[in-house]
């Protein structure tokens, strides 16, 4: 004879699914499409414009640098900067490079005129940094796309480019 009295090890089985693979609602793309909204708005408000530009021209020139002065309530900074390798006796002879910049306006008028960007700046045992003030809160006559050119001659030895930084100054 046989005991009809047995306890079971496992639970009984209940119809239906189980609590935890219940499906959620409102979950996914659509319940966090609000918040990709708030994020791309945070995003985008937060991506103006740089107040400052900089572009380097390797080789021995001319130089060319395309600038927006498209802003015509603003007003601009510009600075030249370079770095020159070679040995340290050479470095101390450096002085001044004189530079031949040509402006070439939106309607294409141009304006020539020499400057002399001075070599001096942090020096280490092989090279030389430099940055040199070109010209400050300029306001261009005719706003637009810029073309200025730059010509050096009698580069020193280890002469690595030119570069120019331009800062736009909101008023």
């Amino acid at each position: 004879m046989t005991s009809t009295n047995r306890r079971s090890a496992t639970p009984p089985i209940k119809d239906g699914p189980l609590p935890l693979m219940r499906p959620r609602v409102g979950t996914g793309l659509l319940k966090s499409y609000p918040i990709y909204i708030v994020l791309l708005i945070i995003l985008v408000s937060g991506c103006k414009e740089p107040m400052s530009v900089e572009r380097f021209v390797k080789g021995e020139g001319p130089y060319t640098f395309f600038v927006d002065l498209s802003d015509s309530t603003a007003t601009y900074d510009f600075e030249f900067y370079t770095r020159v390798d070679a040995p340290l006796d050479s470095l101390r002879k450096l002085s001044a490079l004189p530079l031949q910049v040509t402006w070439t306006s939106p309607s294409f008028h141009v304006f020539r005129e020499e400057v002399y960007m001075p070599l001096e700046g942090r020096t280490t045992f092989f090279s030389r940094e430099v940055r040199a003030p070109y010209r400050a809160d300029i306001q261009p006559v005719e706003p637009g796309p810029w073309t200025l050119m730059v010509r050096a001659e009698d580069l020193p030895e280890g002469f690595c480019g030119l570069g120019l930084v331009v800062k736009r100054n909101r008023q």
